[in-house]
């Protein structure tokens, strides 16, 4: 028999599992123990494939220790493409590039393995001097003077009314302002350019990494306790002003999607470093390209100081600017090298109007659903397909979150596959059992709100040239139901976009 017709195109990505959110381009980092390894599969077939298993065979290194799980659908349809994960513990893993193989099997075919790269990084903090490094097989990112809008010292607290702040307390979003990156390359290198961590990202998002897991092993603490990190709680951020505002939910009850929230506020906020040090080409890049060594010498530490200044606050989809200095110096065997800028970057992970649809009433055993289309910038069609990792938060009555994804598979509430239509929905019976659980227990009746979240994901294809991959960054939120503001007069940042009446 031929081999199944479903198979992994893009390289799987990282979902941390506490706050739901994807990792900055997908990339795992050892800091965080528990990680999930999340992939996009399609029937490449002009046919439903029926009776479909899905499971992990095995990892390229012994460090990383995956949850055995199958996963097992009755049809997926032709040209659908589906998302799955494997829960996994990456606390002992080995910094670089690791193959995974994962296997994919339908009713009258055999067995199709797909063999895929990870990314693997390195987060460490010292305390004595208040640096960060990240470290991966080219070399190590030392980050340390953070600059940053600090959250406001009423987010978490209560407003005017008294109502509970959804904003979880201590854990308010730092955007950053400015920060200084060394690099020591492993090893010395000849000439212009460097390699590129992974042969794929600039060098910047080594430093996203360590503004979000700093910010993730903080909320990881809060939700589970202690011990599921390589550090608590990190350094400390020079603060700019103004700061980062809060308010309360009008109508909330009191349940707590404080971890998710702080999750998806931190990725946005943390984003304000990617988009002032440009897409196109990060310092690091620039600085080579304007400081060649002369011939004989070797390059062998780097160091960019940026800051920039923020007009207004860092929003997910938004064409937000960042006017932005930095110095670059290159040190060499034989001389220092330096290189400044001046100039403004502008956001380019935008995205037009979400549209969100619900049912206006549901019977209390019966699923709910919600369908949404994400709108590109501009007028350019539709995410669709594998283009985005999605999910939503349905809020129940009396306040408890139920995280669900969203996905464009053909599969469930969703009318077809690649239609630009994301749909996700929950199981109210289970869903009812976890209300009666709670203290006191909830009711399933009455107004649930629903909250959608997105965020791209990386689709360059293996082989790329490494300079042009760079250009390439997933994990970027395009659409979010939290807005971030440093003004306390706007309205709340957590809006639902829809609502059902469960009756």
């Amino acid at each position: 028999m031929s081999a199944t017709p479903l198979q992994v195109f893009s390289r799987p990505f990282a979902i941390e599992p506490v706050t739901n959110i994807m990792m900055p381009d997908g990339i795992f980092d050892n800091a965080i123990y528990n990680l999930r390894i999340a992939a996009h599969f399609t029937n490449t077939s002009s046919s439903a494939l029926n009776n479909v298993t899905i499971w992990f065979e095995s990892v390229g290194d012994p460090g990383i220790v995956p949850v055995a799980h199958t996963h097992r659908f009755a049809t997926i349809p032709a040209g659908a493409t589906v998302l799955v994960w494997w829960d996994a513990d990456f606390q002992h893993a080995t910094p670089g590039k690791r193959l995974v193989s994962m296997l994919a099997k339908a009713d009258g075919f055999d067995a199709r393995r797909s063999i895929q790269q990870i990314f693997v990084s390195q987060t460490r903090f010292d305390s004595l001097t208040n640096t960060y490094t990240c470290t991966v097989e080219e070399g190590t990112l030392t980050v340390s003077n953070f600059k940053g809008h600090l959250p406001d010292r009423g987010w978490g607290t209560p407003d005017d009314s008294g109502k509970e702040c959804r904003c979880p307390p201590a854990l308010g979003p730092v955007v950053p302002t400015g920060l200084t990156m060394a690099w020591a390359p492993n090893p010395a290198y000849a000439g212009a350019h460097g390699d590129l961590p992974f042969s794929d990202p600039w060098w910047k998002i080594l430093a996203l990494i360590i503004a979000i897991v700093a910010a993730l092993v903080a909320i990881i603490a809060a939700a589970v306790g202690g011990g599921k990190a390589s550090f608590s709680v990190g350094g400390s951020f020079e603060e700019t002003d103004p700061s980062v505002k809060c308010c309360s939910l009008k109508g909330a009850g009191s349940g707590a999607p404080e971890f998710t929230v702080a999750g998806v506020a931190s990725a946005i906020a943390s984003g304000a470093i990617a988009v002032a040090c440009s897409d196109a080409a990060d310092p690091f890049w620039r600085g080579q390209e304007a400081t060649p060594p002369a011939a004989g010498e070797q390059t062998v530490g780097e160091k960019v100081v940026a800051e920039w200044k923020l007009v207004e606050a860092p929003n997910a989809g938004r064409a937000y600017p960042a006017d932005i200095s930095f110095h670059y110096q290159r040190f060499t065997t034989g001389a220092t090298y330096t290189h400044a800028v001046t100039e403004t970057q502008t956001n380019i992970h935008v995205a037009g109007d979400v549209e969100v649809e619900t049912p206006d009433v549901v019977h209390p055993l019966k699923p709910l659903w919600v369908r949404c289309k994400f709108h590109k910038a501009d007028n350019g069609g539709l995410f669709k397909g594998s283009d985005l990792y999605a999910f939503a938060l349905f809020q129940a009555p009396g306040g408890l979150f139920f995280v669900e994804p969203l996905t464009d598979d053909g599969l469930g509430f969703d009318p077809g596959p690649n239609d630009g239509v994301y749909a996700g929905s929950l199981d109210l019976y289970r869903a009812y059992r976890l209300l009666l659980q709670q203290h006191p227990p909830q009711e399933v009746t009455g107004i649930w709100r629903v909250f959608v979240f997105a965020q791209d994901v990386n689709l360059t294809k293996p082989g790329t040239p490494p300079e042009i991959a760079a250009q390439h960054i997933g994990g970027f939120f395009v659409a979010s139901a939290i807005e971030i503001t440093f003004d306390p007069n706007l309205p709340c940042p957590l809006k639902a976009q829809g609502q059902i009446l469960v009756a």
